[in-house]
């Protein structure tokens, strides 16, 4: 649920997968770099803490050795003690002389020889608290507590304690905010940069989004990255392959649409000839469905290629002159709607367009309404018939080329199932579609929606021709 919600406020683009790369990438930077800084700092806080303590055991004890007063020695390392490093002086060691030296004593003893080699010439023991010294307790607190025993030449003892606690280096606020705001100038600076690189890929998006043969192809420009530069080339030699099939596509097939028509002609010429009046009838059908299907295959194949400008287009006035037609040819149909609705296209596919869909219905109906709306900036040409109706399953398997429904289409009703396709394809040629609905109350609903022109004047009165 909220992967999907993300999903939803977030675009999944390159530019944001990039970002967030980035993002990931800046975050363990800074991770490394805090780690690395709090490594470094602890190495060298704890070097300089280590050296000034092994040069203070040296001092101190040089100090007190010079005193003989057993008395005053003991004044004297209470006296030099501070608060993180605590000295006394006594007969005995406060480190256990047959304790055996751990690895973490050894090491840390090591370590102050190195840092201060004049304390590699004294007799000193060393331990931790934990680790068998006298009165080591159970305490928390002596777990870290260094322990160190310094002997005198008198054979007495300086014994030193001191806490061995981790140093801890709080990151700076002041630094924080700046590397915030180096991320956020990183992260500006590389989606704007993203963005301009992207920017081929869009228009090679959007140009094969807008992609149609009823368009003379222009060739993408070829800029960008290699990648995307080899994308612009292969969808610019794409288009032009399909541009090309098509074409010779469909001049084969008029090629043989031309000649198909001669020997239809012949057929027809000779079938007048014969006497039986019924077979006559027959083949002369026959041979108007070859010749129909001949012309509707035709003209699916020829869409996209028509060379007719694009300009302002009344398509309620399209619609009331099929309705009049239709009404002349004493078909039950009626008119309802605006008087002028405007929109940008080619008049004669919008009127072969209306006509299909109003054809359509006359089909299948014996009554029919045309009715033509503005809704959200679409003017909608809405078809409802009083007929069978499609199956829900069939509502968009109807579109394809060459579908007919056996159900509620014969051979009486002619047509080939080109008349939708071709009516949706010119609709989405317009930037809109076609869809069949069925209505409650029986019978179906053809629709088509296009843009309506920026310029369009929408009077809502009413017409009714029946």
């Amino acid at each position: 649920m909220l992967t999907t919600k993300l999903k939803y406020l977030v675009p999944d683009t390159v530019v944001t997968r990039a970002v967030a790369i980035l993002v990931a990438a800046l975050f363990a930077v800074h991770l490394a770099g805090y780690w690395a800084y709090q490594t470094g700092a602890t190495a060298i806080a704890d070097s300089a803490r280590d050296r000034a303590l092994a040069e203070r055991l040296v001092s101190i004890k040089r100090a007190i050795s010079n005193i003989p007063n057993p008395a005053d020695r003991d004044k004297a390392a209470h006296a030099l003690s501070s608060s993180s490093l605590e000295v006394h002086w006594s007969q005995i060691s406060l480190v256990i002389g047959n304790a055996p030296l751990t690895e973490r004593a050894k090491a840390t003893a090591d370590r102050l020889k190195e840092l201060v080699p004049d304390l590699a010439a004294e007799a000193f023991r060393i331990g931790f608290a934990d680790d068998g010294a006298i009165a080591s307790g159970e305490a928390e607190a002596y777990r870290h507590m260094l322990l160190i025993s310094v002997r005198l030449d008198d054979q007495s003892w300086v014994n030193f304690s001191t806490p061995r606690l981790g140093t801890v280096h709080p990151l700076d606020p002041k630094l924080l905010a700046l590397a915030l705001c180096v991320v956020i100038v990183i992260i500006v600076i590389a989606a704007l940069l993203l963005a301009w690189v992207t920017r081929p890929l869009r228009e090679l998006a959007t140009a094969a989004e807008r992609f149609s043969l009823d368009t003379k192809p222009e060739l993408l420009d070829e800029t960008g990255p290699l990648e995307v530069r080899r994308a612009a080339r292969a969808f610019n030699t794409m288009r032009q392959r399909i541009q090309r099939l098509v074409a010779e596509r469909t001049q084969a097939l008029a090629a043989v649409s031309h000649d198909l028509r001669t020997p239809i002609t012949r057929v027809r010429l000779r079938s007048e000839m014969l006497d039986d009046a019924v077979m006559r009838d027959l083949i002369g059908s026959d041979l108007a469905e070859m010749e129909e299907m001949i012309e509707s295959t035709l003209e699916f194949l020829k869409f996209g290629e028509s060379t007719e400008t694009k300009r302002l287009v009344n398509l309620a006035s399209i619609a009331e002159t099929i309705v009049d037609d239709a009404t002349d040819a004493g078909r039950k149909v009626s008119y309802h709607g605006a008087d002028n609705v405007t929109v940008m296209g080619q008049h004669l596919a919008l009127k072969r367009a209306a006509s299909n869909l109003i054809g359509n219905a006359l089909k299948y109906a014996t009554t029919v309404r045309v009715e033509i709306r503005s809704i959200d900036g679409y003017a909608e040409l809405a078809v409802s018939d009083d007929g069978p109706g499609i199956p829900k399953e069939s509502l968009e398997t109807i579109f394809d080329p060459f579908v007919r429904l056996e159900t509620s289409r014969s051979k009486e009703t002619g047509g080939v199932g080109l008349g939708l396709t071709i009516a949706r394809s010119i609709a989405r040629a317009h930037g809109g579609d076609a869809v069949l609905i069925n209505n409650p109350s029986g019978g179906l609903s053809a629709k088509l929606r296009l843009p309506l022109s920026t310029t369009a004047a929408i009077s809502r009165t009413e017409a009714t021709c029946i």
